[in-house]
């Protein structure tokens, strides 16, 4: 069995240290726990930047979401006052019509 595995540069200069402790005398051997403790490291912070950027596309949804529901409930709302100013307008012209009617216009005729 085969694994592809992507490594970065520090992760890779770990891995050739590891395997050829000799090869290169002007650097430091590398333990196994250091190697490994590099690579997790590595392999959790990209998880959590993958992590991170679905989080922030849901977010981005939902915060979307919650900016039309909010349009919603304002274009509502002005309906709902315009529709009582005009109820109100209504109220005050049938009032003053009931207490101070005026001639008949059809009768002039």
């Amino acid at each position: 069995m085969q694994y592809l595995i992507n490594l970065s540069e520090e992760s890779d200069h770990f891995l050739r240290q590891l395997c050829d402790p000799g090869g290169n005398s002007h650097s430091e051997a590398v333990s196994v726990g250091d190697f490994l403790s590099a690579f997790v490291e590595e392999q959790l912070d990209d998880m959590f930047v993958r992590r991170e950027r679905r989080k922030t596309e849901k977010d981005k949804k939902l915060d979307d979401a919650v900016r039309s529901a909010k349009e919603r409930a304002h274009a509502w709302s002005e309906a709902v006052i315009a529709t009582h100013a005009a109820l109100d307008a209504m109220r005050k012209l049938v009032t003053d019509e009931a207490t101070n009617p005026k001639p008949d216009r059809r009768r002039r005729k």
